[in-house]
């Protein structure tokens, strides 16, 4: 049985590397000369959220956050969907427990002390009021951050992961995404 679980991580794998080099590809081609060439195909793309509240959590990310579904699997241990946001790739586990041994990790379903993933957005505040007006829980307001170079907030999804919202802006105040 571990070995076919191995097998199964490393063929999931290989699908995810598949999908972020196409939609890499894709972005990239759609990007002003600039930006793709600040595009850079070593920087995370994909993240991994464990929950028991799965058709809840793919509801909400689809909802709140504009995430598409690519696709989803039925498996023995639960189903996995992954779900896409300008070439961002999220995968979401369904769990039916939670993990004792590690109280602090998204991987125990806990509530999160620190985000587990960053999104661009070009406008922060917009997106918070936005949010806000859906529900959606604010846990930090849109600030910049000390060095200068992003304006930051954080939200919680449906209860368990804190996300942070990022807009890039340089010393002159310049948003590259546009604001």
């Amino acid at each position: 049985m571990k070995q076919s679980s191995s097998a199964l991580t490393i063929l999931r794998r290989s699908i995810l590397a598949g999908l972020l080099a196409g939609l890499a590809a894709v972005h990239v081609a759609e990007c002003s000369p600039a930006q793709a060439q600040s595009a850079s195909p070593s920087r995370s793309s994909s993240t991994s959220i464990r929950t028991p509240d799965f058709d809840e959590s793919v509801r909400w990310y689809q909802d709140k956050l504009g995430f598409r579904l690519i696709g989803s699997q039925s498996l023995v241990p639960g189903r996995r969907a992954v779900l896409e946001r300008s070439g961002f790739l999220l995968e979401i586990t369904e769990v039916d427990h939670i993990l004792p041994s590690e109280p602090n990790t998204t991987a125990a379903v806990q509530v999160t002390k620190a985000p587990v993933v960053s999104f661009l957005v070009p406008d922060v505040d917009k997106e918070i009021e936005r949010l806000r007006k859906a529900g959606v829980e604010i846990l930090q307001n849109p600030e910049d951050e000390l060095d200068g170079r992003y304006r930051t907030a954080q939200i919680r999804d449906n209860g368990r992961h804190r996300i942070e919202l990022r807009e890039p802006i340089d010393e002159n105040g310049f948003n590259a995404m546009g604001r």
